[in-house]
């Protein structure tokens, strides 16, 4: 590798874009699964839990990021 902190930048942001996007992701589905099983009649089946285990979910974006990382820089020398 040519420029190390320039990979490690790299790393870095692709752990944090992982992580924004597995949020978005999870958020998105456990929103459209709660709106689908939704009866009017009743409250939003949206809660506080369904946020937090989006959140538990993001830590999964730097493991994410970090093969990512690997196989494009460390595999290409």
């Amino acid at each position: 590798m040519k420029n190390g902190t320039k990979s490690l930048l790299n790393l870095l942001y692709l752990c944090c874009a992982m992580s924004v996007v597995l949020f978005i992701l999870t958020m998105f589905g456990r929103l459209l699964g709660a709106w689908l099983a939704w009866n009017m009649n009743d409250n939003f089946p949206f809660s506080l839990d369904d946020f937090l285990v989006c959140l538990k979910l993001t830590w999964m974006g730097p493991p994410a990021g970090f093969i990512f990382w690997y196989f494009y820089y460390l595999s290409a020398d």
